[in-house]
């Protein structure tokens, strides 16, 4: 008992962090009017996701989160030149990788669990609808430090991130490395999605990039304070999402961490707008 315990203590502990740094990268993304690149990247990671377990001959976390790393840097560079190569928007070009892309996934994963090989079924429905519970505590150790890593990059460079978040121009004025900033910003959401996966799933964890940062912004102007309550809000819907899937295997915990969270925003929409209408308006 004590052992599954501390072994379900950890898993959450990893839940909080993914939650968490999805509510910090997921505030720069909706700023950046990108979080339909964040959707693109999550769907563009099932395929990387299937040959990294091909590669590994069955579940090796660091390899298919490598594997998922690399495909949606693909998508992301394929979003980016598209319009610029052709009459291609680029609505147009995040929906159409988009679709291509997972829809390559899913072909992959049935091939693999149809194969016979790497014995048969790969489980791949927990990276689609997240199952943080079925995680191994060196899976959840892997996906704790590398949100760690992606929040320190994000402290180190935080003055230049929020430059380049309201005036990227400004910077590239001044002879600052924008090219490079805007690289670094788009790694650190592809590799929120790719940890984010196995806890929150593919179809989710664009919700949890955008609701966090959308519900913070209704209780301040800060960028800062929106930065700590997007990524608390992140943060504890993606524990009461894996906490409940814990209970019961049958409440998935992706879509209930997005729930709880959305339920933070509907909340949060009714209070900032009774407490807008008690304030008194000038004369």
């Amino acid at each position: 008992m004590l052992v599954f315990q501390y072994n379900t203590a950890i898993v959450l502990l990893g839940t909080a962090l993914v939650g968490a740094t999805c509510g910090l990268i997921g505030t720069f993304a909706v700023l950046r009017r990108r979080a339909l690149t964040g959707d693109a990247l999550a769907h563009a990671a099932l395929p990387g996701i299937c040959l990294g377990y091909v590669i590994a001959g069955g579940q090796s976390l660091p390899i298919q989160f490598i594997g998922a790393f690399l495909t949606g840097l693909l998508a992301v560079w394929l979003i980016q030149v598209l319009p610029r190569i052709s009459k291609t928007t680029s609505e147009t070009a995040v929906a159409g990788v988009l679709s291509v892309f997972f829809g390559g996934g899913i072909v992959l994963s049935k091939m693999i669990q149809n194969s016979g090989h790497f014995g048969g079924a790969a489980g791949f429905t927990a990276f689609l609808f997240g199952a943080p519970a079925s995680l191994l505590i060196k899976d959840v150790y892997l996906m704790a430090g590398v949100c760690i890593i992606a929040i320190g990059l994000i402290a180190v460079t935080y003055r230049l991130s929020i430059g380049i978040t309201f005036d990227s121009d400004f910077l590239e004025v001044q002879g600052l490395p924008t090219q490079s900033l805007e690289w670094m910003h788009l790694s650190l959401l592809a590799i929120t999605v790719v940890v984010g996966l196995p806890a929150i799933g593919a179809v989710m964890i664009v919700a949890l990039l955008i609701t966090p940062a959308v519900t913070a912004r209704l209780w301040s102007d800060r960028f800062s304070t929106i930065l700590i309550t997007s990524s608390s809000i992140g943060a504890t819907s993606s524990v009461a999402g894996a906490w409940l899937s814990s209970l019961n295997e049958k409440i998935p915990a992706g879509a209930t961490s997005v729930l709880c969270c959305t339920l933070f925003y509907f909340c949060s929409l009714i209070l900032t707008t009774f407490i807008s209408n008690l304030k008194p308006t000038g004369t």
